[in-house]
């Protein structure tokens, strides 16, 4: 399979409808929320992070059965470490789900390298998402960072953009699209440079599962 799959309408109109008012019903309170970091890669705004819910995969009738149900049919027999509904506060700079060295040697022992699926729920009228996907170092043939500033969170100090190329832009088009991306590809959300961001209100939400395939 590729490195990156995009796939529209990936969920039914009335499938999404079933798991926002799932959550809803549900009403689990948000952690984690947007963080202020000092770190040279953090984004100029100075800011970044989103509020998470769980998946509550215990409960039979959770909808999100469905879409599991249909990520193992498409994608092989697939061990979720890490699942929540996420809601974006402020963008992240370009990142890998890598936890550490030995987080990976430990998983090498039973499971080869999956996928991390993103599937949007909903975003603020007139905001525009979207996810990037980067190459680093540089890779001759992609453009840089900095040729798509305008649509990339900015970095605190600028001179780490020069790290990254731009292996693909994703936009999103509608809510039950599927994005997906093999592990530890470098990535972030596209930025809407009119958009005001805010420490007490998200801009969307989506699932996000990352995953590694069994070994057979």
């Amino acid at each position: 399979m590729d490195q990156i799959i995009y796939k529209e309408k990936y969920l039914h109109n009335d499938l999404v409808d079933k798991i926002n008012k799932f959550y809803k019903d549900i009403d689990d309170q948000l952690s984690g929320g947007p963080k202020i970091y000092d770190n040279d890669n953090s984004s100029s705004l100075m800011k970044e992070g989103a509020w998470d819910i769980p998946l509550r995969l215990e409960i039979p009738a959770n909808p999100i059965h469905q879409v599991i149900d249909k990520l193992k049919n498409d994608f092989g027999d697939i061990f979720i470490h890490t699942s929540s509904i996420r809601h974006l506060g402020y963008p992240f700079t370009p990142h890998t789900d890598i936890r550490s060295s030995d987080w990976i040697i430990e998983h090498r022992k039973n499971f080869d390298s999956g996928y991390t699926f993103l599937i949007p729920l909903w975003w603020e009228n007139g905001y525009r998402p979207g996810t990037a996907f980067f190459t680093s170092p540089p890779a001759d043939n992609e453009p840089m960072y900095v040729e798509q500033q305008h649509l990339l969170p900015e970095f605190k100090r600028k001179s780490v953009a020069k790290n990254f190329s731009i292996k693909r832009l994703v936009p999103w088009q509608h809510t039950g699209d599927l994005i997906c991306w093999k592990n530890y590809i470098y990535h972030c959300s596209m930025t809407d440079q009119d958009f005001v961001y805010s420490d007490e209100r998200y801009c969307k939400s989506f699932i996000s599962i990352e995953t590694f395939l069994k070994r057979n």
